[in-house]
């Protein structure tokens, strides 16, 4: 199963190809600068290196967010058009299910964290290993609110390993309000990759599940954005 998957949620834009469980091609880039003008090329230049074209493609996912506003629109719009022309399923992928996920195998509870500014983050809680799930929706909220919750709702012997940019604003009061049981995950595994949000979405795909070209949003997790 051939899956293109783009995230432009974060200033880090990614595009990957897989093809079954192999990655077949994957590009990065700063998408802060002129990432309108950027995508599409970036899209084929994975597609080339993979030597397939679109309608090779057996679906696309791309990240929902949250994150970036303009990025996020820009991501879903272009994968809306690419699906629709060619008549391909449409995958969305949570921004924070795929940062999560690049910590899938540790044992331990995950919590991926994104600065969403007005002294918000954009979190949510999963658990690793074998026993990969969600345990919380995507949340929108003040960082003491999202430590709170944690503390209530884990025991205290339990290892929470915290991923994503917000850790450069954040990582601080965390240590704070939880402690030793803190782990900070490496830099590197701080954005949502392409090649993440194509497996995701292939998971999805291999289960008969896809959205719809029309119903699919961006994921704000703020009210009152769309």
């Amino acid at each position: 199963m051939k899956i293109l998957g783009v995230d432009t949620s974060t200033p880090i834009g990614s595009i990957a190809l897989i093809d079954g469980d192999n990655l077949v091609a994957e590009h990065t880039l700063n998408i802060v600068q002129a990432h309108s003008s950027r995508l599409m090329p970036a899209i084929d230049s994975v597609l080339k290196w993979g030597n397939i074209t679109v309608n090779d493609l057996d679906g696309c996912a791309v990240g929902i967010g949250p994150g970036s506003f303009t990025g996020i629109r820009i991501g879903i719009a272009t994968v809306k058009s690419i699906c629709y022309a060619v008549d391909k399923p449409i995958i969305g992928v949570s921004t924070l299910e795929a940062i999560a996920y690049n910590l899938r195998w540790s044992n331990s509870i995950i919590c991926p964290l994104l600065d969403a500014r007005r002294s918000e983050i954009y979190g949510a809680v999963f658990e690793g290993n074998t026993k990969w799930q969600r345990l919380s929706e995507d949340l929108c909220l003040p960082i003491d609110d999202f430590l709170e919750r944690i503390k209530a709702e884990t025991t205290s012997d339990c290892t929470i390993n915290f991923v994503g940019d917000g850790l450069e604003t954040y990582a601080e009061i965390v240590w704070e309000n939880l402690g030793e049981r803190v782990h900070f995950a490496d830099t590197i595994f701080n954005v949502p990759r392409g090649a993440t949000v194509a497996y995701l979405g292939a998971q999805r795909l291999q289960h008969g599940d896809c959205d719809n070209y029309w119903s699919l949003v961006p994921n704000y997790v703020r009210t009152g954005l769309y």
